[in-house]
């Protein structure tokens, strides 16, 4: 993911390790400086598509956010493909119930990308300077968190830049229905960062529409 343009501001919160009503997901099991891979706590549990998680810092005055960009449930090895557990009689979550032993050898696994950080009480929408710490946890964000971070967004750069397994444009639209959806204020995110997105993409208007069509409020 490219770096976006140099952005801060100062915000009154302070931060803490595992904010109140803040929900473990998983665990970092790959880092580097534009994001990391994450297991999930759960077999088939992540969060959304475009959703926004933390990560606390070795310094507890450290948090880094992400969004999710890519999820996926396989097999630990990965060197064998799943077979077919079902049959007309068998099925779904039923599998499961009849084959316990593959909460043990499949795994989910979701992929972040970093937009931003916080260093004590100053939330920056850059790449933090260090990679998030392997084997720490991953959390849900808070209501209040996402309010704060998504206030005067500068990362969306971040996105539109971003290069893995989906488009930029397939990411950008899921985070703003995810924000949208989240913040439930009738539209007034959207509307203000759908202008934001027109700023940036002037030059760039069929990309443009892709994600206005796509991240439009059903």
């Amino acid at each position: 993911m490219g770096a976006s343009v140099v952005a801060s501001f100062s915000v009154n919160s302070t931060n803490t390790s595992a904010p109140e009503g803040s929900e473990r997901l998983g665990e970092v099991i790959e880092t580097n400086t534009t994001g990391f891979t994450a297991e999930s706590d759960d077999l088939h549990r992540l969060p959304e598509l475009g959703a926004i998680v933390r990560v606390g810092g070795l310094n507890e005055q450290q948090t880094y956010y992400g969004i999710v960009a890519f999820g996926e449930t396989g097999g630990l090895d990965t060197s064998r493909r799943a077979v077919r557990r079902g049959s007309d009689s068998l099925s779904d979550e039923a599998i499961y119930s009849r084959h316990p032993e593959l909460e043990y050898v499949l795994r989910t696994v979701f992929t972040v990308a970093v937009v931003g950080y916080r260093d004590g009480s100053t939330l920056r929408h850059v790449l933090p300077p260090l990679p998030v710490p392997l084997h720490f946890s991953v959390r849900r964000c808070t209501n209040a968190e996402v309010r704060d971070f998504v206030d005067a967004p500068r990362y969306f750069q971040s996105l539109l830049s971003y290069s893995g397994e989906i488009t930029p444009e397939a990411l950008t639209a899921a985070h703003l229905r995810w924000v949208d959806k989240t913040l439930g204020d009738s539209h007034e995110w959207l509307r203000d960062a759908v202008r934001r997105l027109a700023r940036l993409m002037k030059r760039d208007y069929d990309r443009f529409v892709t994600i206005v069509q796509a991240a439009e409020p059903s």
